[in-house]
């Protein structure tokens, strides 16, 4: 995706009132060295891009999973 930003702003554009936008993602560096898998996962500066803007942000972390539930 190219333009993070763009997308992430047009998703609370189409959010019906009320609405969530949920996010699963790895997160980076959570996988063991050895794993050729380690380098998936959103880095803070992403997980701070898809955070920003948003009226309430909560999330979870699963293992090597974070999930996002985020409010316009």
């Amino acid at each position: 995706m190219e333009d993070k930003t763009d997308f992430l702003h047009r998703v609370r554009l189409l959010l019906v009132p009320g609405g969530t936008f949920w996010v699963v993602t790895e997160i980076a560096g959570r996988r063991e060295d050895t794993d050729p898998r380690r380098g998936l996962g959103i880095s803070p500066a992403e997980a701070e891009t898809l955070t920003s803007g948003w009226s309430t942000v909560q999330s979870a972390d699963l293992d090597v999973l974070r999930c996002y539930a985020l409010h316009p």
